[in-house]
């Protein structure tokens, strides 16, 4: 299971990566990699399959050269055959052969003249013999020959290393020996030679009187083979092998004389005429065909890199074209890219105005013979509808606003009356004038402080200041009953708020939780603020609320409706109602009023606003 789950970890964050990249990138990416991909295919392709042809049409060849080189060197081992049975048959040579009396050295010297005259008339035309050499079996010591090249003195018979064979040989009429340096004094130059080697028979009596030994010129196989047949020589190679391994010709001219390793002809031949072995590390293409009449194997070995460096070439050319045209492609398909994506990011940049509200923006596209054009056009009458709309929306939203902040005006200033009116009246009954004239004055101040634009703000002082005109005229009601303080930092003093925002939240206080305490009563206003929020709290130590309750109340605070009438909860007084819409008309959802729950009892609303200074 691990490692499918890393194979999909894998493959998701590829497929991430690529969501992440610019169109443009896409693009050039993909119209890099289809071509790259369709070219090195259709080369591979190309590459194998002509290699593969073109092994099928050396092997062929190998196999046909094979064959003819062998058939080659077949008519020439039978002209070297039919060269043997001339001396075979000369008279000369029975006679001498035959002889089998005693000489002296006179006549010893006197014979051997005449048969190396006779010997060299004979191979006159055949320039590539070496020597002829005559073994008498009645007297192994002596030794009738010609030669380019003459042995050593004293040598006979039992100085070949085919002697301890040749008795037993009965496959053939002749022996063909492997090539070998050729074992004369004055052999310098080292030069190699093969032999034919048959035995001389008495005619008519069939009786063995002799042996003979021809020896050729190993480099007579450069005339008897064609390189042109088979291939260029500095790549190819011929090989005239035995079964046992003998190289009798190499055409590089490393193995001629020598045992060839690694490649095992009994077995080569019992596969194929043709096909494809590895020999000293490399692998080679070969053609092989062993002669009847020889025992010989003509082996042709071609290599593989020669097969396949022409090829290389013309993969190495057609690459480098490709690569031209892939980057070629990449160019082009950057400019389709660029001429694409240019105009989008343009009307991106264009869109994000729109969002950030500016709506007298258009797109700059001008042809309309694209879809880009089309779409840009597009863009702009939907534009200009939006904006049309919006402003109809929006004219009409301001209208709303200012009818419900002149109905909220509305409840609020006969709510702050009623209240009033009734301290005044208790004072009146009880005659205290001088009461009454301050308790006026800060009704006074009360209405003239609320009759001015409730969609301006004020300092948070002169808030502070309306709250004093209000605790006046409640101490007047309820005497010493309660205390009033307030812990505000300096600094937010001149903060700026709605009107009429703190003190329905302290009249609530007074009339609600301080109401039915008879002594001890006690009303604060703290105020706090962040980078962003200005809090103010405003508690009492009245009754309280319980929880349950004040979780009531809060959800109401956030689920309630600007739209809809002040009657539907009977929780919450119609000042709280107003303050809470106000604030969500005025700066949304964010802000507004909210119950907290308070140890030890009593009661804690907190009012949040955005900080603001001018």
């Amino acid at each position: 299971m691990f490692p499918v789950f890393v194979k999909w970890e894998r493959g998701t964050c590829v497929m991430k990566l690529w969501k992440a990249w610019k169109l443009k990138t896409k693009l050039v990416l993909s119209f890099s990699f289809l071509f790259a991909f369709s070219i090195i295919l259709s080369g591979i392709f190309y590459y194998y399959s002509s290699v593969s042809e073109l092994k099928k049409q050396t092997l062929q060849l190998l196999d046909s050269n094979s064959t003819q080189i062998t058939r080659t060197i077949e008519l020439y081992i039978e002209d070297m055959e039919k060269l043997s049975l001339s001396v075979f048959n000369d008279l000369l040579v029975q006679t001498v052969l035959s002889h089998s009396e005693k000489t002296n050295e006179a006549e010893d010297a006197s014979l051997n003249q005449q048969m190396t005259s006779h010997l060299l008339n004979t191979t006159v035309s055949w320039p590539s013999v070496q020597g002829i050499f005559l073994y008498p079996v009645e007297n192994k010591a002596i030794t009738y020959y010609w030669a380019k090249r003459g042995p050593f003195f004293g040598y006979s018979i039992v100085d070949e290393p085919w002697y301890p064979y040749i008795e037993t040989y009965t496959q053939s009429p002749y022996l063909l020996w492997p090539t070998m340096t050729e074992n004369t004094i004055t052999n310098f130059l080292g030069v190699k030679v093969f032999s034919l080697i048959r035995a001389i028979n008495q005619i008519p009596t069939g009786k063995k009187i002799g042996y003979m030994k021809m020896d050729m010129d190993i480099s007579v196989m450069k005339d008897l083979v064609s390189y042109m047949e088979y291939g260029d020589a500095h790549d190819s190679s011929l090989f005239i092998l035995t079964d046992q391994g003998n190289v009798i010709y190499d055409s590089q001219d490393q193995w001629t004389g020598k045992i060839m390793e690694g490649i095992n002809v009994t077995e080569l031949i019992g596969k194929n005429t043709s096909g494809t072995l590895n020999w000293q590390g490399k692998s080679y293409l070969f053609g092989v065909y062993k002669s009847d009449h020889t025992e010989w194997t003509t082996l042709i070995l071609k290599p593989m890199d020669s097969i396949t460096k022409r090829l290389k070439e013309i993969r190495n050319t057609v690459t480098s074209i490709e690569l031209l045209i892939l980057l070629l492609v990449i160019v082009i398909a950057w400019f389709i890219a660029t001429g694409i994506t240019r105009p989008l990011r343009t009307m991106i940049i264009t869109m994000r105005h729109v969002e950030r509200g500016d709506f007298t923006i258009r797109s700059s596209q001008t042809d309309h013979r694209n879809e880009i054009g089309q779409l840009g056009r597009v863009f702009n009458q939907m534009l200009d509808s939006l904006q049309e709309m919006i402003s109809q929306v929006y004219v009409a939203e301001l209208r709303e606003k200012d009818a419900r902040l002149l109905a909220l005006q509305a409840q609020i200033n006969p709510h702050f009356l009623f209240n009033t009116l009734n301290i005044l009246k208790s004072l009146g009954r009880k005659g205290a004038t001088t009461d009454v004239v301050e308790v006026t004055e800060s009704l006074a101040h009360l209405f003239r402080y609320s009759l001015y634009d409730w969609n301006g703000t004020v300092e948070l002082s002169e808030e502070l200041n309306l709250i004093q005109s209000y605790i006046k005229i409640q101490t007047y009601r309820f005497q010493a009953r309660f205390t009033y303080e307030q812990n505000i930092p300096e600094r937010l003093l001149k903060a700026r708020i709605l009107r009429l925002m703190i003190q329905p939240l302290v009249e609530n206080a007074v009339v609600h939780g301080l109401e039915q305490r008879r002594s001890g009563g006690l009303i604060s206003v703290n105020v706090q603020a962040d980078d962003e929020i200005l809090e103010i709290f405003v508690s009492d130590n009245g009754v309280g609320i319980n929880i349950q309750t004040q979780e009531l109340l809060n959800q109401n605070f956030a689920e309630i409706d600007i739209h809809s009438s002040n009657t539907q909860s009977e929780h919450m007084g119609i000042a709280l109602l107003n303050i809470q819409k106000r604030l969500h008309l005025i700066y949304g959802d964010k802000y507004g009023l909210s119950f907290l729950h308070k140890p030890g009892g009593g009661t804690t609303i907190r009012l949040a606003l955005p900080l603001h200074f001018e």
